[in-house]
């Protein structure tokens, strides 16, 4: 395969994790302009339920492109994507805010946050299933931790966006106009991607089974392969949630609840995703050695064991309050490098798009789209800050 095909392929999803992130990082200042005249932690609340949508409507993007992927090819609905994730993100640019039309103004964010997430849904999981098939077997966790990177980069790059918008702007330009031209950066992202993957080519795998297609993936997956979804909820799940309390939850929390410096926070948190991208792909490598279930498993035993004390150190010991999210940023690139390569291990050709696709975005739709939804229902709830602590320790 060219090159090109892989940088256009990662590209795609680099768009894809930078424009919904992105929404993320704002959350504080999207609280303020689209549920106004509410405490912070009800407005905040309201904000990620509202990114909590975006991520249950994904699913249905899973199944709609994990069948185009499955039944006519790997690259057909990888070059459809890129422009139909910008759509919706160059109407977000232009939304009106609450105080401009009323409740109408958070009726759009959600429908736009709707139509986005269905978009995306096709994005990650074919990529992965992309990059994997078109690569030597003894280097499928290596290759599989590449394409988790590229998810990463959009993340880190959407984080590294919002603090320097933060520190730059003053608060009456950011909240003016300053965020929409955040947003608009995704628009060339996905021009760019879609020119890149107009030749792409087909892969290997998907052409040696092409006489044996399912004539229906989604119908013959659901009957036949119930034992492949369950597998694949089961090794998605701590990824999913472990990365979005962390990277996402945390900062807000840490911003808007502990009243943290949020250009602070959100610099460390991009260093964080930074560090992370030079291991996940040693991870894969010793992955293509060692096994990748092994990995996975040490994962999950780590995430239980150190979950509480370093929340608490969090909170409790600034000293090491930094060097604690770190370590729990560390903890999530052992599950990040193997889960990609051991789906498509497990996985049959045939189904493989469908059952990735939508066992991933499900993953983190439930378990991913909700964890800041949770962590801050947690604090107003109980009302402790330390409240939050609860979820991710139950995770393995």
């Amino acid at each position: 395969m060219k090159i090109k095909d892989k940088v256009a392929s990662g590209l795609g999803s680099i768009l894809e994790w930078y424009d919904f992130s992105l929404y993320g990082f704002f959350a504080p200042l999207l609280a303020q302009l689209y549920f106004p005249n509410n405490a912070p932690t009800i407005g905040l609340l309201k904000t990620f339920s509202v990114f909590a949508i975006g991520f249950f409507a994904r699913p249905i993007g899973a199944l709609i492109f994990g069948y185009i992927s499955d039944k006519y090819g790997r690259t057909v609905s990888l070059k459809l994507t890129p422009l139909l994730i910008t759509c919706p993100t160059l109407l977000f640019c232009f939304l009106p805010t609450y105080q401009q039309i009323g409740i109408f103004a958070p009726l759009l964010l959600i429908l736009l946050r709707i139509w986005q997430g269905i978009c995306i849904g096709g994005e990650y999981a074919n990529n992965i299933v992309y990059l994997c098939e078109t690569t030597k077997k003894n280097h499928l966790y290596f290759i599989g931790s590449i394409g988790s990177c590229t998810g990463s980069l959009g993340i880190l790059f959407a984080s590294t966006i919002a603090a320097i918008w933060y520190s730059t702007f003053t608060p009456e330009h950011l909240s003016a106009w300053g965020w929409r031209l955040a947003f608009s950066i995704s628009l060339v992202i996905g021009i760019v991607a879609f020119f890149m993957r107009r030749n792409m080519e087909e892969t290997i795998v998907f052409r040696n089974v092409k006489q044996n297609l399912s004539s229906n993936p989604i119908y013959d997956s659901y009957k036949n392969q119930w034992n492949d979804y369950l597998l694949s909820f089961g090794l998605t799940f701590l990824p999913a949630a472990a990365f979005y309390y962390i990277f996402m939850f945390m900062p807000n929390f840490l911003a808007g609840i502990l009243n943290y410096n949020p250009s602070k926070i959100l610099g460390d948190n991009s260093l964080s995703l930074l560090i992370r991208l030079f291991i996940i792909p040693i991870i894969g490598f010793v992955g293509d050695k060692i096994g990748g279930i092994k990995i996975a498993r040490l994962s999950c035993i780590l995430f239980m064991l150190l979950s509480v004390p370093l929340f608490y150190s969090i909170l409790y010991v600034p000293l090491f309050s930094i060097v604690s999210i770190y370590i729990f940023a560390l903890l999530t690139t052992l599950n990040a490098a193997t889960t990609p390569g051991l789906l498509v291990e497990v996985l049959k050709p045939e189904t493989r798009c469908t059952i990735f696709s939508f066992t991933f975005n499900v993953c983190f739709g439930i378990f991913g789209g909700i964890t800041p939804v949770i962590g801050f229902l947690l604090v107003d709830k109980i009302g402790s800050t330390i409240a939050p602590v609860y979820y991710p320790c139950h995770y393995p």
